[in-house]
Parts: structure tokens; sequence; C-alpha cells
């Protein structure tokens, strides 16, 4: 039987729902660049990728409800850009709250928290399907593409407590792409984000992390440096992670998550 038919009689099973599913054939498999697809088109289908944003510094997209946190009319590009301008009302307050010191941190999603995506990483952080990290993990490499050179790649960390009940740092396994480092630690037990508003967040994640004994070892001066997580939410935790990072010398702190959370729909970021 031939490639070109041998290709058409294949079939997959998706990564999340189980059902088994025929890879579409484009002009990828003509050129010899196939990407394997790992969720069916139905599930595929409810991702909703954030294309474009509202906020050139967290990747905030624009949504009818969260009107008073963009302008509706502004509608960029969601890619990283070499001087954010165009900020939200979060990032506006956190750049004030800077008073000219520049420890901004610029942030993209791959996609909208929506109700099928917060499924989607219940089942792979509390429910230890792992194996739900290769949906997204080389998608975020490519989300980083446009930044160039980075020095130092690294995740959020978690407390042992929380590593021990899941037995994986998501983080980690999201960053499966990149050459990884554990330059941070959490200081103590911070109780489960989740379960706490916007002001309760942040105030908690003051002080929250340190250098790990790996990232006292690092010369920061002039480093760029990329943190991974799973998702965005206040933006409290890659801000409190990113200062310790600031501190220590650094000159620039990206960072790319799965998902972009507002409104409704909000868990641990």
């Amino acid at each position: 039987m031939s490639k070109w038919s041998d290709t058409l009689s294949e079939t997959s099973r998706c990564l999340y729902c189980d059902r088994s599913f025929m890879e579409e054939v484009n002009w990828t498999w003509a050129l010899g660049l196939p990407e394997e697809k790992v969720l069916c088109p139905d599930c595929e289908g409810k991702l909703v990728n954030i294309n474009e944003v509202g906020c050139e510094m967290c990747g905030r997209q624009v949504e009818k409800a969260d009107h008073d946190f963009v302008d509706a009319s502004v509608k960029l590009p969601a890619t990283f850009v070499k001087e954010p301008v165009t900020l939200c009302r979060d990032c506006a307050k956190w750049k004030e709250a800077e008073k000219g010191e520049d420890r901004s941190v610029q942030q993209r999603s791959l996609y909208v928290y929506n109700d099928f995506l917060q499924e989607v990483m219940a089942q792979y952080k509390y429910r230890g399907d792992a194996t739900l990290a290769t949906l997204f993990s080389k998608k975020l490499k490519r989300l980083t593409r446009p930044l160039g050179k980075i020095d130092v790649v690294t995740v959020v960390p978690l407390s042992e407590e929380r590593l021990w009940e899941r037995g994986f740092n998501q983080a980690e396994l999201l960053a499966g792409e990149f050459a990884c480092c554990d330059v941070l630690q959490r200081r103590g037990e911070t109780a489960k984000q989740s379960k706490r508003d916007r002001r309760e967040r942040i105030a908690a994640l003051q002080g929250a992390f340190r250098l790990s004994v790996e990232g006292e070892k690092w010369h920061w001066a002039g480093k760029r440096v990329l943190i991974i997580d799973d998702i965005y939410t206040t933006g409290a935790t890659l801000r409190s992670a990113s200062t310790v990072l600031y501190e220590a010398g650094a000159e620039k702190v990206f960072a790319v998550t799965v998902a972009r959370a507002t409104g409704a729909l909000k868990n641990n970021g």
C-alpha cells in the first residue's frame, strides 16, 4: 500500500476523551513536516486560541465583560513585543507601583481559560494525568520564538507539600521542550490560590519565592529569563517569582502559560 493510502487509513486516539479519529492530511504532510494531532477535532475545537490581545504586557485578551480592564477598541497581535506600550488596568497599576524601576513581566498565553480548558487542566493537575502536558509543550516553545535569545528558562516551583500531593510539578512537564533550570524555590507553604480572591492572592504571594541552591550559583547580571507556568490569573505568582530574579540582577523576565484566565473562571496564577 502506498504511503498516501497508508496515511489516509491511519487513525489516532484523542489524548483527552480517548475517542478514535482520522488525522487530516494537509500540505505539511506533503512536505514531510506533519504535526501529530493529539486531540480529536471535537476537543480541539473547544480550545480558544488567543490571537489578539488588549494588553501588550500580560497578554490579556479583549472580552465584552472585561472592557473596564482593557480598551475594547484595541486588538493587537498576540506576540511578544520589544517595548509594551498598551497596558490593561492591572498592568498600569503594577507599573505605577514600580515607581520607575522596571520589573515588568511580559507574558503570553496559548488559550483562553474557558470551561473546557478548566476541565483539561484539572484532569492534568489534580487527577495525575501528566501525559496531557504533551498537548501544550511544543506550542509553548513556538510561542517564545519572537523573544530571541533567552539565557535561563525556569518554572514556577511547587511547595514540598503540593509536590507530594500531585507527584509532579505541572509546570516542569509543560516545559518539556526547554532546557530548564530549577533556580527558584518556594518559601514554606501557601494555601491554594483557587480559594482566594484577587487581593488575597497578591498579598499571599509577596515574598513567596527565593533563589534555590542552584539559583544562588548563577551570575544573574544581564540575564534574560523565561518563566513557564500553567495558568495566568492576576499575575501575582509571576510577579513574585520575577522579583527574586530582578533583585538577583536579571536584565529582563518573560513568561509563557497555557491559559489566560479572566472573569469568572480563575485558578491559581
